[in-house]
């Protein structure tokens, strides 16, 4: 039986653009490992009503409704109004809340006394139950709805993310009985999606129905993730894998890794297996390969360094970039990423560099190059790729996000390609 959850965030910040929603997404992950579906997920304003309105779809829809946000000690908390008016109970004081309030202050160094806003955090919903939250002033409230539950959490991450793994999975996990959810990600490249549709088309409709393929494309490659249900672990795991190697027969040529996700994950775990060393040159990325590789737990065994070498003098004295080919054919030229990346290789000693030169614009870059232009090189030493792309439709930030992802990719096709 699956078990069916709707998530709620409260706040105007949300809404307006000013903060990212990034608790729904670690909620709905969570409640994933132990086979709880999200199948919806909801932002509103800090309005009453508009609030009440949301608790009133979500429990009707779903077995746990989340909510995260608007429990705050300021006025424009108004999540446990709410909840009493859509609970039809009165506020009672708890006087754990303060307890909790008052060991908090004491172990951060806070010696006063608590002000009313501080004490009407205390104020609970009669019908709900109050759980400890350690990590914060705001209390997280359980609350039981015939057989569904509605569960109220702070909205500040570090404090949701504690009680979620402290606290809210043990209970989901002893209130409701699950069927387990598998995904697997492969990771496929140098075909379209449309035509990788097309060529799989006979083994995808011949899936069992208890596993459900979808097809996550970005701008260089695209993520096949398998989703399978049912209550043995093992045996779904075993079944992808026996699918895996069904589409391996019909488009192998295309698979890249039969264990995706994140280019920096992929990569690092490619590194290891083969035991190579890396390292970045880079310029219109400005460093930020180097943030997505080092992002990974353990990529200290294969990453070495980089040289941001931003200003075209270090390309020049620290990668050895010979400056008449800069003069002949502009700092953004296939001929001065190879050079970066082999000079990176040289510097640093490792295995495999890659470069990147390009304009993130908004503004033209040196020689009039137009927005948006890159070239990526990755190099051994001896083999080389060098690949350019146009994206002068991307904001900057955008633009370095992609690119970086895509010099990723490109390591990895290059591993692949020159390391069997």
């Amino acid at each position: 039986m699956q078990t069916k959850a709707t998530l709620l965030t409260i706040g105007d910040e949300i809404l307006i653009g000013q903060i990212v929603d990034t608790n729904s997404a670690f909620i709905a992950q969570q409640l994933n490992k132990i086979g709880i579906e999200v199948e919806e997920i909801i932002s509103v304003q800090d309005e009453l009503n508009h609030i009440i309105e949301a608790f009133q779809r979500g429990i009707s829809t779903s077995d746990i409704v989340i909510v995260t946000g608007g429990l705050g000690p300021t006025k424009d908390d108004k999540t446990k109004m709410a909840l009493c008016k859509f609970l039809e109970c009165e506020l009672i004081r708890e006087e754990k809340v303060i307890e909790n309030i008052i060991h908090l202050f004491a172990t951060r160094g806070y010696k006063k006394e608590l002000n009313n806003l501080n004490q009407d955090q205390a104020l609970i919903p009669e019908k709900s139950t109050f759980i400890q939250n350690k990590y914060g002033t705001a209390p997280c409230l359980w609350t039981t709805i015939e057989n569904k539950v509605l569960i109220n959490l702070p909205g500040v991450p570090f404090e949701m993310k504690g009680l979620m793994r402290d606290e809210i999975i043990p209970r989901l996990k002893d209130n409701f009985q699950t069927d387990i959810i598998v995904h697997r990600d492969i990771l496929v490249s140098g075909i379209p999606e449309s035509d990788l549709a097309i060529l799989v088309e006979d083994w995808e409709s011949q899936l069992p129905e208890f596993i459900h393929l979808a097809y996550l494309p970005n701008r260089t490659s695209i993520d096949l993730r398998f989703s399978a249900t049912g209550d043995d672990e093992v045996v779904l795991r075993n079944l992808i894998q026996q699918e895996i190697e069904k589409f391996k027969l019909i488009a192998g040529k295309y698979l890249v890794s039969e264990n995706s996700g994140k280019a920096q994950q992929v990569l690092g775990d490619l590194l290891k297996q083969k035991d190579l060393t890396i390292s970045t040159a880079e310029s219109c990325t400005g460093g930020n390969i180097s943030t997505l590789i080092t992002s990974v737990s353990g990529s200290s065994s294969y990453f070495i360094g980089s040289v941001v070498s931003y200003a075209t003098s270090v390309k020049t004295s620290v990668l050895g970039v010979n400056q008449k080919d800069i003069d002949q054919h502009s700092v953004v030229s296939e001929q001065v990423a190879k050079q970066m990346a082999l000079g990176a290789c040289k510097v640093l000693k490792t295995n495999l560099a890659v470069s990147t030169t390009g304009v993130a614009g908004p503004n033209k870059g040196e020689d009039d190059n137009e927005v948006g232009t890159v070239w990526v090189s990755v190099t051994n030493g001896q083999q080389t790729i060098n690949k350019k792309y146009f994206y002068p439709y991307l904001d900057r930030e955008d633009f370095i996000k992609i690119v970086s992802t895509n010099a990723l990719n490109l390591v990895i096709q290059f591993v692949n390609q020159n390391y069997q």
